[in-house]
């Protein structure tokens, strides 16, 4: 196993910790909106203008989500991003112990288009009224052809018991093009890009494990659902549905049930301008709204799903001393990079690919950083890099003749295929075994608890020449080559 150790740096989205996985903090809509759209829904490549968010300001909000299968033995699909209610937000976040959560702000939504819509596809009646509407609205552009694939989760304590053909909750992300016509895919008519019909990835998903025969219509209590015992009527979508009732499938989850998480994509024409309005809204016969539903939503290619990393190449020993080139796993034109070679805390590089110069042997923690310049988002890891004791380029067996013999140390077999022996004979328990590679990577780390042998497992070891280290608790520190076959 590679020595190496994350650091995430956490940005706002955290201001509000909370003890189990899933983390919820409102936004501030007035200051930070627009700089949330841009981290989790759209990047750097459009312009977002006249944003104008209506609802109540609790339900709206940013969600971190990180596994923990103390709490959430299963599958809940995604990290961090925008979440939109019809109620309060911290009803999302479990332990799922209220099978009837919600909060009612009891605010009647009037849009006429929207209630026809949902009519049109046997959601509601035409008697029912609109309440409790996160509504998100916003003009966006781009000067080049721009595709946003999008990642969302959509959630309800309406299920199962409360599904209805006649009041369902749904949400709905409605595109028009204005100004001009130039997307012969868009005009002045809303239309909804997140219909079923839409849905990318359901085929040759390995966390859909039943044929799906998707039909269409819009994401809704009543258009992903289970089995209606009330109605006694079958399933609809099911293969995308996962029931969470009394927290039994992800108890991280509050909803009592829950979508896997579904793909659409919305592709920008270049100089086309797009009205572009998301809603989630509370269908209620009468006055009272009170079940909450939720979409979890983000973008799904943002360049930090990309799991940060770097590399470097053989140590090149000079007469300066040991240069070392460094990679980072992923390049993005709006990234800033901040490398530290030597664990000070001081910044030794912004490039992208740097070269350093160890002018001493030894052990060094490189750490970099890497923050994005347009979502403000930054992260960092950090790994052990051995230099050698000699200006060559390898590292050379040292402290083995003489102590060899006293301590009795033996290395076998060698070259080896599979389980390497060492023998740690009067070597004091505590010493610390590496095996390191040519570049002074740690491959293999262990904390020896007795001072007899132990023994490795290396098939999982690419072949060729490496070295182990015995780092021995007096201070002693010996190097043996070893070849894996």
């Amino acid at each position: 196993m590679i020595n190496k150790f994350h650091i995430v740096l956490v940005f706002f989205l955290l201001s509000n910790i909370v003890s189990a996985q899933l983390a919820l903090t409102s936004i501030d809509v007035e200051e930070n909106l627009q700089d949330v759209m841009l981290e989790y829904l759209f990047g750097c490549d459009v312009s977002i203008t006249n944003i104008n968010y209506s609802g109540n300001s609790q339900a709206i909000g940013e969600f971190n989500y990180i596994q923990n299968d103390n709490l959430c033995n299963n599958y809940f699909g995604m990290d961090r991003g925008l979440l939109m209610t019809t109620g309060h937000i911290m009803h999302a976040l479990g332990p799922n112990n209220d099978g009837d959560a919600g909060q009612e702000w009891n605010v009647e939504y009037n849009d006429q288009f929207l209630h026809d819509y949902l009519v049109d596809f046997e959601l509601i009646t035409p008697s029912i009224n609109l309440y409790d509407a996160a509504v998100l609205e916003f003009n966006i552009s781009s000067s080049g052809f721009t595709s946003i694939d999008f990642e969302l989760i959509f959630g309800s304590d309406e299920y199962p018991e409360w599904m209805s053909p006649y009041y369902s909750d749904a949400f709905c992300f409605f595109v028009t093009e204005i100004d001009q016509d130039i997307d012969p895919f868009f005009d002045l008519n809303p239309k909804n890009i997140m219909e079923l019909d839409n849905v990318m990835n359901y085929e040759n998903n390995p966390n859909i494990l039943e044929e799906c025969d998707i039909v269409n219509g819009p994401i809704s209590t009543w258009m992903i659902r289970p089995y209606s015992y009330v109605y006694q009527m079958p399933g609809v979508n099911e293969c995308l549905y996962l029931d969470n009732q009394n927290g039994d499938f992800c108890d991280a989850i509050g909803y009592d049930g829950y979508t896997m998480p579904m793909n659409f994509n919305f592709s920008l024409f270049p100089g086309a301008t797009y009205h572009v309005k998301m809603v989630i809204v509370d269908a209620v016969s009468g006055s009272w709204a009170g079940l909450d539903s939720g979409i979890f939503i983000k973008k799904s290619d943002i360049s930090t799903s990309v799991e940060l990393d770097f590399n470097w190449a053989e140590p090149l020993y000079t007469d300066l001393g040991v240069a070392v080139s460094f990679t980072p796993s992923y390049i993005d034109a709006n990234n800033l990079y901040y490398w530290d070679f030597n664990n000070d805390g001081w910044t030794d590089s912004n490039e992208i690919n740097p070269v350093f110069v160890f002018d001493q042997p030894g052990e060094y923690i490189v750490t970099l950083q890497v923050e994005n310049s347009c979502t403000g988002l930054s992260e960092s890891i950090s790994a052990e890099l051995i230099i050698g004791p000699n200006n060559v380029n390898i590292i050379e067996e040292v402290n083995l003749d003489d102590d060899i013999v006293k301590d009795k140390l033996t290395v076998f077999p060698n070259p080896v295929s599979q389980f390497l022996n060492v023998s740690l004979e009067n070597i004091a328990q505590g010493s610390q075994i590496e095996i390191i590679d040519l570049s002074g990577q740690i491959l293999y780390d262990y904390i020896t608890h007795d001072n007899t042998s132990h023994i490795i497992n290396v098939n999982h070891i690419t072949p060729g020449v490496y070295y182990l280290r015995v780092a021995h608790s007096s201070n002693k520190t010996y190097y043996k080559k070893i070849m894996i076959l």
